[in-house]
């Protein structure tokens, strides 16, 4: 079979504008320390302790915070400009309490704080998860964003494009903390007043 040179040149750019990337991750597994020998005392300092988060500037039990950042290179290809190199790095940092009394409490009270902290845990793994498609998603479409006859259309639909993919997943994770009720329908609760899990 002979393929006709415009062809070719074609098939050459599809072929080069995905390329095999993942994303950096850089994570990040943090304590704020509590202290208290009955659940009432732990829920005070949980609610006093807790960690602030910064979009609504409220407390939570938990708290994971996540940023996206994302650099290109692009160089041309006959007429066509092209993605040819990509990073993208994704900053997540999970904070959760740490009680410090728990070798000294109670048995039905460490079981009790396993239980709730082991929900917690997991309530902020689902946070990490949509951060993950996050990066997984700029990082795809910076591979597969395909090429353009001007460098700064290609740039400005890559701004618009990726901005889009980011605002897209931070509504996820907001949708997430709705749905979930903050990890109180996930166990993450301690005491009868649902605490909080960001």
């Amino acid at each position: 079979m002979v393929i006709a040179p415009r062809y070719a040149i074609l098939i050459c750019l599809i072929a080069t504008t995905h390329i095999e990337a993942s994303p950096l991750v850089k994570r990040r597994n943090e304590t704020y320390q509590i202290t208290g020998s009955t659940v009432h005392e732990l829920r005070q300092m949980i609610n006093r302790d807790g960690p602030t988060n910064s979009d609504d500037g409220k407390r939570y039990d938990g708290l994971t915070e996540w940023s996206l950042k994302w650099d290109y290179k692009l160089k041309r290809r006959g007429k066509m400009w092209i993605v040819v190199n990509r990073t993208v790095l994704l900053d997540i940092k999970v904070l959760t309490p740490r009680w410090t009394d728990f070798q000294t409490a109670p048995g039905i009270l460490r079981t009790q704080w396993q239980i709730y902290r082991a929900n917690l845990l997991r309530h902020e793994e689902g946070h990490v998860r949509v951060a993950l498609r996050a990066a997984n998603a700029v990082d795809k479409y910076l591979g597969t964003c395909g090429a353009s006859s001007s460098m700064e259309k290609l740039r400005n639909d890559i701004q618009k494009n990726t901005r889009a993919l980011l605002k897209q997943y931070r509504k996820i994770d907001q949708s997430y903390d709705q749905r979930t009720r903050h990890g109180a329908t996930q166990g993450a609760t301690l005491a009868k007043r649902a605490p909080r899990a960001e």
